[in-house]
């Protein structure tokens, strides 16, 4: 039997360019890891379209000339289109093909996907096990899937769902991500932000409930229907062993760190930055973290070593700016004040490292002047860079439950699902007067410290920082004037996509 995992082409982000790949497709390689070492005679293929710059036409012209038996699709929402249009053509081709859809998107999605589109079977949640259980169900002579927990599937016109299944108590159980199934040296290829990317995790899940966000939801624990979070952490020394198969093997230079959570867990970060020191491992690392935990592991003096261990960009969710906000949001111990406080830390301490804020616009009881005190705050704290993205309903959220009973969304397209056009309306501004009072404020905020920006445009010593500041100005600067034609030109009311469509997407 033949088991390919497809990722898609798909628009590019706007700040990022044709010139660097994508990032590697994590999870299908840590699910073929786990089948390859089960099923040995199992024949397996990752095809990631975007790294190899492989578009339709081509992907098509692959698939006629050898159609796998079980063909597998997994994406967020913002790209889910693009997986189902896939799961069509896939069925055009070779109708008895089976398609199973998993992630973040099909697993909340189950009722639309299986009533409307060419898809056979969904795993929900933690893929590996059920995965490979789902397989080895349908390499039976009289299959019944539901023997396999964690599944939804057609049966005779109606939507079963069976049981959730258990997470995976030790992820040390796991097989390193088959990397080798993938084409390496084209992640990070030109890219000045991750050059020589990887993609890399130690832990899934996470210690919070942010109701706009399902990477909890997914890997957390679910009981009667109720889900709460759970953080699970490899070992330091497991996660040390393959940073060093990425570095050796693969010459990998930039870790990109998928956790939610990167530093929720001060015993992984003592142990594996220890080792990462030790044994004088050179990388540069992107995280997403904590703000409470970086100013916990900077008195327990732990931050110390994970910036000696390579940390040279801190992604920070501040979210918003009011207690009560963050309190509806479901997002705990992370006031304005420890956020700050985290900020200060690595400006005055650690100035090698990029500090990244990320905001949240477009809430219920969104102003104006509420969207003006967002990029006042962010100014104030001196970060190098903030991204503000607009609250998007995902499948599966709190935020999508109360924007659906409020009756707030006002774009179907999925594509609009970027994280940098609002898609809902707030309680008296819609979508698109959303996102042009959030432009003009930008714009004026860029206006009153465009010296300072200048100053770090043109005059930043570090070489690395500068190229990135260039390049993610020229970017920003596209998108500004992509929302600037669209509000002159606008005639459906809808705000700006300002997805880019690459030059290889139909080739």
């Amino acid at each position: 039997m033949n088991l390919w995992f497809v990722k898609t082409p798909r628009y590019i982000w706007p700040f990022n360019s044709e010139t660097s790949a994508f990032w590697q497709p994590l999870g299908f390689a840590s699910m073929a890891a786990v089948l390859r070492e089960r099923m040995p005679d199992l024949a397996l293929r990752i095809i990631d379209c975007p790294a190899l710059k492989m578009g339709w036409r081509s992907l098509e012209q692959l698939l006629r000339s050898g159609m796998p038996d079980l063909l597998c699709i997994g994406e967020e929402t913002v790209s889910a289109h693009e997986a189902l249009r896939l799961a069509r053509l896939a069925k055009e081709v070779r109708p008895d093909v089976t398609v199973i859809a998993g992630g973040c998107y099909f697993a909340y999605a189950v009722e639309d996907t299986l009533l409307n589109h060419p898809v056979d079977f969904i795993v929900r949640s933690e893929g590996e096990e059920t995965l490979s259980d789902l397989v080895r169900e349908l390499l039976r002579k009289a299959p019944d899937p539901a023997r396999v927990l964690g599944i939804a599937y057609h049966d005779g016109g109606e939507i079963r769902q069976t049981s959730p299944r258990p997470l995976i108590e030790d992820l040390n159980t796991l097989p390193s991500p088959a990397y080798d199934m993938l084409p390496m040296d084209r992640y990070g290829r030109g890219s000045r932000n991750h050059p020589n990317l990887a993609a890399i995790e130690h832990s899934r899940g996470c210690i919070d409930t942010c109701s706009f966000c399902i990477l909890w939801r997914h890997m957390g624990d679910e009981t009667n229907g109720a889900c709460r979070p759970r953080l699970r952490t490899k070992s330091g020394a497991r996660s040390f062993e393959e940073v060093r198969l990425l570095v050796e093997r693969y010459d990998r230079k930039t870790l990109g760190w998928v956790d939610p959570s990167w530093n929720a867990d001060p015993a992984w970060s003592d142990e594996f930055c220890t080792l990462m020191v030790r044994r004088n491992m050179q990388v540069m690392a992107s995280a997403w973290m904590r703000a409470d935990c970086i100013v916990r592991d900077e008195k327990l003096g732990i931050l110390k070593k994970q910036v000696k261990s390579g940390l040279r960009r801190a992604i920070i969710g501040v979210e918003r700016i009011r207690d009560v906000d963050l309190r509806r949001f479901g997002k705990h111990n992370n006031a304005p004040d420890v956020t700050a406080e985290a900020f200060a830390i690595l400006r005055k301490n650690y100035p090698e490292v990029d500090t990244i804020g990320t905001f949240i616009y477009g809430v219920w009881e969104e102003t104006e002047e509420s969207i003006a005190g967002l990029l006042e705050y962010a100014a104030a704290q001196r970060m190098d860079y903030s991204f503000f993205i607009p609250v998007t309903p995902n499948p599966g959220t709190p935020v999508r439950d109360e924007a659906v009973r409020r009756n707030a969304i006002e774009v179907d397209d999925l594509r609009a699902y970027n994280f940098i056009t609002p898609v809902m309306r707030s309680k008296d501004l819609t979508a698109a007067r959303l996102q042009d009072i959030f432009h003009k404020h930008a714009a004026l905020w860029w206006i009153r410290d465009g010296a300072r920006g200048i100053r770090r445009l043109l005059f930043e010593r570090d070489a690395r920082k500068r190229g990135v500041r260039r390049a993610l100005f020229r970017h920003g600067l596209r998108v500004f004037n992509s929302a600037l034609w669209n509000r002159i030109t606008r005639r459906d009311g809808n705000p700006a996509l300002h997805f880019v469509v690459p030059s290889w997407y139909n080739s």
